[in-house]
This record gives structure tokens, C-alpha cells and sequence, in this order.
């Protein structure tokens, strides 16, 4: 994480009336991705203490914290986002919300989450674009406040990151294209930007979700075709009378 206090501005403004409501639609997002999943483990990474995402076929549950908070629901495990205590090959579906946008080494991150995940296992990562509304308030924001506290990862330069650790784009969508105002009544006012930013399904929401598959080459060995080399045996003829003598 950047720190710990940055996780604790997300924790607050999340709270507020604009993040309740970005909340409840990027929930509502992650549960469309992972409707279809099925397997035994589904892991979580997010500044928020409790995440909803309870409608899934997925077994077990995870979330992942940096550290023991009060409240933290059972299914906690404390560890870094870049050295999860988590086997190789064994997570069928793994979740960061907003972990990227609070971290400091987020390619490590992304290759810490590939590692954990199965073949053909999905990784879903949500951030903020800062191509969008949301990045240029945060060009005239303090940086001292959350969301704009957080980094703004391009989704382009997001596609590389997933390649290199081995992870194949399948979904890139974006969402939030209303600006960034917390009070509901101007949002609504201003609703006719969004729309309009939306007709057009250009990649500039506030939010992208991208999905992305783990993809495993299968190596089938080849076994050598030995040919058994033809040896030529002279014909046993009996021997002459002659010879015998």
C-alpha cells in the first residue's frame, strides 16, 4: 500500500454519499463478472472493511487486509498484496478492487494475484481512469484526499502489466461517466454529460473494469518413433557332404 493513512481516507470516503453509491455500482459490476464462476475459492483485495459480494457459486471467500482492523468480518487474512500467503495454481477467481490504486509496487501486485490463480483462472481488477471526468478533478485536487490520494493507472498501460504475468484481456468495460459530485442533486443536474459520454461507449467512465484469464501452454511430449534398424542374416544352408568329411 502507499500507506496506511491513504487506506484509511478510502475507508472514510467511501462512507460519503459519492462513494456509497460508486460502491454499490462496482459491486453490482463484480457480481455480473463472477455470476458464471464456478469453483472453491474466491479471493478479495479492497480498502473497503466489507465488501458485499455474497452472490457468487464460488465455496469460500477470502479478503485479503494489510492489516487486523476492528470489525474485519472471519474470512480475513492478513498479508501483503504482493506476497500473499496463498498456494501456486489454486484460486479460481481473485478480485482487486481498487488494490492497484494504493499500491506502490502494483505490478507486483498483478503478478502476485496471477501466480495464486488456476488455470483459466480470472483475475478482475477495478480502478479509476484518469482519462475520464474523475482524472481531471484530480488534476486540481490536493492529493492529500481520498480518491484523489490514490494512483491513476491508464488501462492501457494496465493491458501490459496483465501480459507480461501471463494473463489474457477478455473484458474491458467502463462505468461512471457522471462527474465527480457529491452532492446528488447537482449529479443529477449534470446526468446529461454522462449520458452523452456514454452513447458514444467511449473509454472514458470514471471506473474500467477489466477481466483477464489466466492462460496455461499445454505441452504434449512427443515420444521418439524409433525405427529398428533392419539387419541382414544370411540364410543358414546345411552343409555339403564334402565339407562334413
Amino acid at each position: 500500500m502507499l500507506d496506511d493513512q491513504s487506506r484509511q481516507l478510502f475507508q472514510a470516503w467511501f462512507q460519503t454519499e459519492l462513494g456509497k453509491s460508486l460502491s454499490e455500482l462496482e459491486c453490482s459490476e463484480i457480481a455480473l463478472e463472477i455470476d458464471n464462476a464456478v469453483g472453491y475459492y474466491l479471493v478479495i483485495q479492497s480498502p473497503l472493511k466489507d465488501i458485499q459480494l455474497d452472490q457468487h457459486r464460488l465455496r469460500e471467500s477470502i479478503l485479503i487486509v494489510p492489516e487486523l482492523e476492528l470489525g474485519a468480518p472471519k474470512n480475513i487474512v492478513v498479508a501483503k498484496a504482493n506476497e500473499l500467503p496463498l498456494e501456486s495454481d489454486g484460486v479460481d477467481v481473485h478480485v482487486l478492487h481498487h488494490t492497484l490504486d494504493l499500491s506502490s509496487m502494483p505490478h507486483d501486485v498483478i503478478r502476485e494475484a496471477a501466480r495464486t490463480l488456476l488455470p483459466s483462472g480470472k483475475l478482475i481488477v477495478i480502478g479509476f481512469n484518469p482519462l475520464s471526468l474523475w482524472g481531471i478533478r484530480r488534476l486540481f485536487s490536493k492529493r492529500i484526499k481520498a480518491p484523489w490520494c490514490g494512483r491513476f493507472i491508464g488501462h492501457k498501460r494496465l493491458e501490459d502489466w496483465l501480459k507480461v504475468a501471463g494473463l489474457t484481456l477478455e473484458k474491458k468495460r467502463f462505468v461512471q461517466y457522471e462527474p465527480p459530485i457529491h452532492c446528488a442533486k447537482w449529479r443529477q443536474r449534470c446526468g446529461w454529460i454522462g449520458r452523452l459520454l456514454n452513447s458514444g461507449k467511449m473509454p472514458f467512465g470514471g471506473i474500467y473494469i477489466m477481466t483477464a484469464t489466466k492462460q496455461t501452454r499445454r505441452y504434449i511430449p512427443i515420444k521418439p518413433s524409433w525405427k529398428s534398424a533392419r539387419v541382414r542374416v544370411p540364410p543358414f544352408t546345411k552343409p555339403a557332404a564334402k565339407e562334413i568329411k
